[in-house]
Formats: C-alpha cells, structure tokens, sequence
C-alpha cells in the first residue's frame, strides 16, 4: 500500500490481490497468480478461486465470510433481468387492456358523432320531404341514380370560386370531396329548397362557407345539364289522357297554359343592367321567366330568365316556346298580356285569353262569364309557378354573385317540380 503525501490517500500497489479473508487461507497456487497490470474484477477472482468452489463451502468459508464464485455473479445477472421482464410484460398487458377500453369508447364516439351529423342518412323519413321537396326517399334516391354523378363525384365539373369575389377561377373533374355524392346532393336541395344561408349550411355539414358555395354551383351546373336534355314537352295525346275533365268541357284543343313570372335580384351596379331589369310591375329589379304547363298541371316549358323590363311578347319570343311541336287547331291559354295571336297563325294555333273592355269601357255578360271560365282553368299555371317559388332560395333578392348560376338554379327547380306530388288528380 502506498502513501501519498499530498492528498493523504492510500492506494493499492498495482496487481494487489486482496488475501485477508479467510478463504482464501491455504490456497497454495495464491502466490503464483501473476501480478495484473490493473485490479481484478469480481469475475476474474472467482476464476482463480475455481478449484476453492469445488470444494464444499463448509471446509473453506464459514458463513459470515464472502466467497465469489462464476455461479454466484452470473446469478444476480439474470436476477435483475427476470424481474425486469416479468415486470415489462405485465405493463403490456396493462397496455393492451387501455387501447381495447380506448378503441370502445372510440366506436361508441363515432356513432354517436355519426348519429348526431346533420345528413341525409340521419334525416327522419318523415322530413324528407321538407329539405329536399320530394314525398319520400326513394324519390331522392331514384333521381340521384338517374343523374348519375359517379359513386365519388367522378362526372361532376367542381368548380372553384374564392370566398369573397365568388368568381369562377377554375375547374377540376372528380376532386375528391369530404361530403359524399348523396350529401353533396342533399346540400344542394336545402340551398334551394328551404333558402339556407351559405354559413348555415356550412355549420351543419361541417364544412367551409367556400366549398357550400362551389358545390351549390357545381351541382345546379351538373343538374341543368342532366335534366336539361329531358324532354318534358308531352305528345298531344299525352295530354289529351291526362287532361282534367273541366277542360275537356270547355277548352278540349288546350295544349299549354303560359304565364309569365319575376324573381326579385340585387341592383346592379351598371345604369345599362339597371334600367333593363327595372320591372313596372314589381317596382324593383327583376328577372323574368316564362312557365307552360298541361292542362294537367305539369311544367311542359320553362324559359330562361330574361330582364325584368321585358314584355310578355317580346318574353315568348324570345324562349322559342313557339318552336315545340304543336298540332293544327291547338290552343294556347294565356293572360291578356299575351298578344300573341299573329305569331299562333303562323302555325295554324289559337289563342285563349281574357276578353278585353268594349268602347264603352264595360264588359258585356257574355265576356265576363268568359273572363271567369278561362280565369278559373288559368289558375293552375299558377300554381304551378308557386311550386317553383317554393324553392325558398327566391324568397330573398337574388345577390349579384349567384347571377351566374340563377339561370341553372331556375331551371332546375321547374324540372325538380315534376318530381313531386302533381297539383291535380290524373284521371285514370
């Protein structure tokens, strides 16, 4: 052992085995070990003390003394191992019971998430008919499967538009969205149908105000494409099996009744666009559209929307109704407003309109029962006009940045009429 004179420690000699304890006492090859370079471990001791753990424990050590053997050392290595593991694997199974509590908890969320999402899944039965104007689903469903827009939307033309000048700024075919076909389509119907705001329906579909607004106009494009090509102008003996018997009475040759009507839009900035869509009749800015039905009620015709300041003749025109197949001797019931009866004789049909004031500024009796007959059977385009305008999106002024797609949205609305109840009974 050496001494150091500055620190004061002692330390071993290099090689220094440690021979004080008693068992190491008669081991007669102690003193050939040869010296280390560095002090032995643990392990390296018991290898010299092999032949002394032969031997019986009894004969070497007495029990207060500390032997080290191989055994010994490679027993409390896999001591702290064992419990270790043991230890791991019951954290585990801890583990695997949480993420199976976890995941049931996960599911039940998800449905009651699921069942609390405003949809046309989790839409009772008997409102169906009060968001989209159809009697009932299978209606909703049939329409959707006829229009076909692909199980992801693969041929609806989506159209970008930015929140604030909704503009179209682009296209893209098949963008894949988070609301499914049916939802997509859904969304659409409560725009029209009951006149929910954009932020609205953002709220209950969970989605941005901004893509509200490109699916009501990708959709009203892709469904004035593909309602647009059906031909709801019947045959003359089609309507003469669904007319009323009221009209076969009185007027058997009618083959449509035209009327016309305005939806109100915001003014437009332009003198030019707010001087041709001034209506006298409205006293505000318009757009007008003509309607045609059968005697039986259903929409045979819609035009486009015109300017409001446009008239009843120059409306006709204008939305080629004229152009339709019509038979010889066919008549056409209309509002006085309708001085059509020059552009009927060019293909051999008449009119039936209201008479107009004699010279003497009264009507005689004879005009008046007239007046009356053709008022009462008239009354049915109107009806039909207000299915139409119960598409709630026309109860507020139309704003300038829906002009785009009023047209569309317009039309689309008639042709979705067909698709609900009829306004008069069909005979059988």
């Amino acid at each position: 052992m050496e001494f150091h004179q500055f620190s004061g420690r002692r330390t071993l000699h290099p090689g220094a085995v440690p021979c004080i304890f008693k068992c190491w006492e008669g081991v007669p090859h102690l003193k050939s070990i040869p010296k280390p370079t560095r002090p032995l471990n643990a392990l390296q001791l018991a290898r010299f003390c092999k032949p002394m753990a032969q031997s019986s424990s009894a004969e070497h050590c007495e029990s207060d003394d500390i032997c080290v053997t191989s055994e010994d050392v490679v027993a409390d290595k896999k001591a702290p191992c064992t419990s270790s593991f043991e230890h791991l694997k019951k954290e585990i199974e801890e583990l695997k019971n949480k993420i199976k509590l976890l995941t049931v908890e996960n599911h039940r969320l998800e449905t009651a998430l699921h069942n609390s999402e405003f949809s046309i899944e989790n839409v009772k039965d008997c409102d169906v008919c009060f968001y989209t104007g159809f009697p009932n689903r299978e209606v909703f469903k049939s329409l959707l499967k006829y229009v076909n827009p692909g199980p992801n939307g693969e041929n609806l033309v989506n159209v970008r538009q930015t929140s604030s000048s909704h503009q179209n700024t682009g296209t893209k075919i098949g963008r894949p969205r988070k609301l499914s076909v049916e939802n997509q389509f859904f969304l659409f119907l409560c725009r029209v149908r009951l006149g929910l705001f954009e932020r609205d329906l953002s709220y209950r579909f969970s989605v941005s105000v901004t893509t509200v607004s490109n699916t009501v106009v990708s959709w009203s494009n892709f469904l004035y494409l593909r309602l647009g090509s059906i031909n709801i102008w019947p045959s003359k003996q089609v309507v003469i099996n669904t007319m009323p018997d009221s009209f076969k009475d009185k007027y058997p040759d009618t083959r449509v009744i035209i009327d016309a009507t305005e939806i109100k839009i915001e003014m437009p900035s332009s003198l030019m666009l707010k001087s041709q869509s001034y209506s006298n009749y409205k006293s505000t800015n318009t757009l007008k559209g003509l309607i045609g039905i059968t005697p039986a009620g259903n929409i045979s015709f819609v035009s486009q929307l015109y300017t409001g300041s446009i008239s009843d003749r120059e409306l006709t025109i204008r939305s080629s109704i004229l152009k339709n197949s019509f038979d010889p001797g066919d008549r056409v019931l209309a509002d006085k407003g309708f001085e059509i009866q020059d552009l009927l004789d060019q293909i051999n049909v008449k009119l039936n309109i209201p008479p107009f004031l004699g010279q003497q500024g009264q009507m005689t009796d004879d005009d008046v029962f007239e007046t009356q007959q053709i008022a009462a059977e008239r009354i049915h385009v109107e009806r039909a006009i207000n299915k139409v305008k119960n598409f709630h999106i026309f109860d507020s002024v139309i704003p300038m940045s829906l002009t785009g797609s009023i047209n569309q949205i317009w039309t689309v609305c008639a042709i979705l009429t067909l698709f609900q109840n009829p306004i008069i009974s069909v005979p059988n």
